[in-house]
């Protein structure tokens, strides 16, 4: 028996005889099945949009759809996230991509509804990650049930904090762009998240080209960036690089846009990609200006479709449970009262 697109296509082939309407009509039957479970917005004018964007441009100062990072010079640097955007942040092994990614999800689930998948930690490890970046409390102390009393007390304290953010957690397993895409529908319908975290995206997988790794990661990487445009949403997804960065002498261990670990899609396809370095990782403790780089780490935002590239600075504490703003690097040189007078003294 038939189905119905077998149906629709020997209909479509009785009764066009004209080459070209025939391969109009099965180019259109193809659409039309390809958007069965989707839709397509209807097509404006260019005075259209035109008026919608002058309205916005008049309207007040701050727009209210951008996403702070809650990092000011990131933000100052990148205009902040928007609806729609892929954003992908970058980095070797131990750089610190994870603990990011948990500031950011603390910083911006106090504003909007965050969704966050951790394919590479499960949901408890995740959740001392949390709480250790809240407290200042080291994980490992979480992970070893190796509390002190005091530090009890501070985390009870602190529940009404971790309380008000608007954060959504998902360790499954079942980590398919697929399976996804389904749950964050339901989450942006049910729950209103705005943002979504993936950490990270070389765990994920597709049906498709199972066999051919390169595709199978641009097509999950294409697909992050339709899911986001089409949903109105932030999508923030870490990254691995390659090892390429490690063969590099060590004075060149920044990372670089080619170090994106297993397709240039992800180049291609994001709206920002953002690398963190931590020199004092590979020994360097000093910069180009002699500056002093223990605790430091550096975001490299290497693509920015809207905006400049350009290196922001933030700081650690000494546990690795959180980054801060930096304030920049202080000239500590000084005259001590002596040498001012001996330098106002003339000599003969």
């Amino acid at each position: 028996m038939e189905n119905a697109l077998a149906i629709k296509i020997r209909t479509i082939l009785d009764n066009n005889k004209d080459e070209t309407d025939l391969s109009f009509q099965l180019k259109r039957l193809v659409y039309e099945h390809e958007l069965q479970f989707g839709s397509i917005r209807d097509s404006k004018s260019m005075s259209e949009l035109y008026a919608e964007n002058l309205s916005l441009a008049m309207g007040p100062s701050e727009n209210n759809n951008i996403i702070k990072s809650g990092f000011t010079d990131l933000d100052k640097r990148t205009g902040g996230f928007s609806p729609g955007e892929l954003i992908i942040l970058g980095g070797r092994p131990g750089m610190g991509k994870t603990q990011m990614l948990v500031n950011l999800a603390l910083n911006i689930s106090l504003r909007v509804p965050v969704q966050y998948f951790t394919f590479d930690l499960s949901s408890a490890r995740l959740t001392s990650r949390l709480m250790s970046t809240l407290s200042g409390i080291p994980a490992r102390k979480f992970m070893q049930l190796d509390l002190s009393g005091e530090e009890k007390l501070m985390l009870a304290s602190l529940q009404n904090e971790m309380s008000s953010r608007k954060l959504f957690i998902n360790d499954s397993c079942h980590n398919s762009i697929s399976a996804l895409k389904m749950h964050c529908l339901q989450q942006i319908k049910d729950q209103g998240v705005r943002v979504i975290f993936i950490d990270y995206i070389q765990m994920m997988s597709s049906s498709r080209y199972r066999n051919n790794r390169e595709l199978e990661v641009s097509y999950i990487s294409r697909e992050l960036k339709n899911f986001a445009k089409d949903n109105n949403v932030c999508v923030i997804a870490t990254s691995q690089l390659s090892r390429g960065v490690e063969t590099r002498s060590m004075g060149s261990k920044k990372p670089q846009l080619p170090d994106l670990r297993e397709s240039g899609s992800l180049e291609q396809d994001a709206d920002k990609v953002i690398f963190i370095y931590r020199p004092e990782y590979y020994s360097i403790y000093e910069d180009e200006e002699g500056n002093n780089t223990e605790l430091k780490a550096m975001l490299i935002i290497a693509k920015n479709r809207n905006g400049a590239v350009d290196e922001v600075w933030i700081k650690r504490n000494r546990d690795f449970t959180s980054f801060f703003d930096f304030e920049g690097f202080k000239n500590d040189f000084s005259f001590s009262n002596d040498r001012l007078t001996e330098i106002e003294r003339p000599s003969f």
